[in-house]
Parts: C-alpha cells; structure tokens; sequence
C-alpha cells in the first residue's frame, strides 16, 4: 500500500490574514489553540518543543520558514522517533507548512504536512493517520480561537 506523502487542508476563515498569522505564529496565540506546544524560539533555526499527554516528550521541531504574513513552516520529528527501542535518524521529519491567502471571505490557510515518504517503511502508515486525525481535530480548534478572540473585543 503506498502512503501519499502530504496531508493537505483548507480552511477558510472569516478573518483577516494578520489575525490569522498572529495565532499561528505568536507563541502565546499558537499555544492556546494548538495545546501540545510548550516552548517556541520564534526564528528561522529556532526550536519548538511539543508535548503530547502518555506520550514520550518533548517532541522537537525546527522553524524552517517565516514569511509574514504569508508562509510559516516547521519541521518537527516523526512520531515514530519518540519510539523508544527505535535508533532513527534526526531526518525522520515531516515539514508542516501553514500559507495564508487574502480572500474576499478572509483569509484561506492552507496546511501542508509533507515528508511521509522519507520515514521509514514501518512507520509511515501510522505517522500518516495520526498526523491526519491530529490536524482534522486541530484545525477546528483554530477557528474557535480566532472566532472567540474576534467577539471578545
């Protein structure tokens, strides 16, 4: 069975694409919509840490991109590589690209997870389902942020 390589989403927001870039980019926004982040070093280079409850943590990434306020990427490991008999290499990654565009309803974001492919065989099936579960709960959680933090002021 062939695993595509890339999850894709998009969603379309009923708000500015500065707004949007706030959430996904300001540590303190980013974390109140996507729980599982604790630490960020906003720079390209810099780290993310990601915690997930029962699960080994932190989980490590890395800023690849930040264009404001149209491209934001980060590269964080596999959920494979938290395995703990596993030896994987520190490439067994998965490069998640948010890109915002202007549009008359607001702003379209389009999310990008790419690298399935270059994880090992054993492992792709699993990061891939996972992944896609994981952004099609989170995503939702963006949209509520946004639309709470629109109406609170």
């Amino acid at each position: 069975m062939t695993i595509p390589d890339c999850i894709e989403r998009i969603e379309m927001l009923p708000i500015s694409r500065e707004r949007v870039w706030d959430a996904i980019t300001k540590p303190e926004q980013f974390s109140q919509w996507f729980d599982i982040v604790r630490d960020i070093d906003f720079r390209v280079g810099g780290k993310i840490n990601f915690t997930w409850e029962n699960k080994l943590s932190p989980y490590p990434g890395v800023i690849e991109t930040i264009e404001p306020p149209h491209c934001f990427a980060f590269r964080w490991a596999s959920h494979a590589l938290g395995h703990p008999e596993l030896k994987l290499p520190s490439t067994a990654t998965t490069l998640v690209t948010f890109t915002l565009e202007e549009v008359a309803e607001g702003t379209r974001l389009t999310l990008v997870e790419s690298g399935f492919a270059s994880l090992p065989d054993a492992f792709q099936t699993q990061s891939h389902q996972d992944n896609q579960g994981g952004w099609q709960s989170e995503l939702p959680k963006l949209r509520v942020y946004l639309e709470s933090t629109i109406s609170a002021t």
